[in-house]
């Protein structure tokens, strides 16, 4: 392919001179023909919806907090810890985007249905290693090797069980989950938490040891989250009549049960202050004839009365509710 322009400048004046004047024909008998031409109408311009879980993001990026200050603390390093965007794709897709030498963490979420996967990439593993046992977490250099040894899967374990539990301590603001490892693999060829085409969100996990990066995704079935996804969206649930009929019925059965603490007022007197300070054992307090009572439950007044004496025991005579 040559440098040299198709059409030298005065080349392309005269064309254009030619098309404007009609010196040029521009269509001839002889150019193609359509046998049908069909219309097109352009739709109205409208918001393209992407897959958008506002309230997750923030859930996400407390996890990637709570775990950043676990993981100091374990490792007695500097970690930095933040969380990605959101993706939902077929699970297919984010298997392929995972690395063959991955340590992957199975687990499941009572009462949730179905198991996600925790994914630690091979070089967030050394990282991870190094730290443990002392080091600063900052060796460059990449996981030799096709495989993990079990003590690295040990400490993956370890990682991987610090991660749900945060996941649980996060998402208790709204929901309850137990979660619990299921089995740790090495790569995704024997992971089956969800069938080919099935939507799966994918959350990926950066973390750095100083001056090494590395990363960890969370993938988790939409079908696995289903009941949550409206709160994930930012939606507000709906009320349920029969549950809030049957919560009303067992309060009402179990109400007239409760036990409450009454107290009386029988006098009260107005007293300077600095007779009040200048109290002392012996001294007497004049009040007048008590009349009226008041009967209090919970700092509540509730029913008004007259004080007297009833069956030789001072007591309270009820006229009315206040």
């Amino acid at each position: 392919m040559t440098d040299d322009p198709v059409l030298t400048d005065d080349e392309k004046s005269a064309l254009l001179d030619g098309v404007s004047t009609g010196a040029v024909e521009v269509l001839t008998g002889g150019s193609q023909s359509y046998a049908d031409v069909r219309d097109f109408e352009i739709g109205a311009r409208s918001r393209i919806k992407r897959n958008s879980y506002p309230r997750l993001q923030v859930l996400n990026e407390q996890l990637a907090d709570r775990l950043k200050k676990h993981t100091e603390t374990s490792l007695q390093c500097e970690v930095a810890i933040t969380a990605g965007d959101i993706v939902v794709r077929p699970y297919s897709e984010l298997c392929a985007r995972v690395p063959p030498l991955t340590a992957i963490t199975v687990f499941q979420a009572l009462p949730l249905d179905g198991q996600g996967v925790i994914a630690v990439e091979a070089e967030t593993v050394n990282q991870i290693v190094e730290a443990f046992f002392g080091g600063r977490g900052n060796d460059p250099a990449t996981k030799s090797g096709d495989t993990f040894s079990q003590g690295e899967l040990s400490i993956c374990r370890l990682f991987a069980n610090a991660v749900l539990s945060m996941l649980q301590e996060v998402w208790e603001s709204f929901t309850e989950i137990a979660p619990e490892s299921v089995s740790t693999e090495i790569g995704m060829e024997l992971v089956d938490i969800a069938a080919d085409t099935d939507r799966v969100i994918g959350i990926r996990f950066d973390m750095t040891f100083e001056n090494a990066a590395g990363s960890f995704n969370l993938l988790l079935p939409i079908s696995m989250l289903r009941p949550l996804l409206p709160v994930f969206e930012g939606q507000k649930g709906e009320r349920d009549a029969v549950e809030d009929a049957r919560w009303e019925r067992v309060i009402r059965s179990h109400l007239p049960e409760t036990t409450v603490r009454l107290t009386g007022c029988v006098a009260s007197i107005d007293l300077p202050l600095v007779a009040l300070t200048g109290l002392k054992p012996g001294d007497v307090l004049s009040i007048d004839n008590p009349r009226d009572a008041t009967i209090v439950a919970g700092n509540v007044p509730v029913v008004s009365g007259r004080f007297g004496v009833h069956a030789g025991r001072n007591a309270v005579e009820t006229s009315g509710w206040v």
